[in-house]
């Protein structure tokens, strides 16, 4: 979905001096203090795949070796 991002020339301040983000109004895929965000989601689900696959398999392995053992 396309966003249309108008850059504020301006700075609003809270009583402390530093500058108030609001959360709901920051561009989508920059974090708020400016920096890109790094956005790792569909890698981390591969990697469990990959790890939940490799613990099947060699659960499998396991229990086919002890069944030729039994039979």
């Amino acid at each position: 979905m396309a966003v249309r991002v108008v850059p504020s020339t301006f700075e609003v301040l809270d009583a402390t001096g530093d500058a108030i983000v609001d959360p709901s109004r920051c561009v989508p895929g920059v974090a708020p203090d400016g920096l890109p965000e790094v956005n790792l989601g569909a890698f981390r689900g591969l990697a469990f795949a990959l790890i939940l696959q490799t613990v099947l398999f060699l659960l499998g392995a396991v229990a086919w070796e002890f069944f030729r053992s039994l039979r």
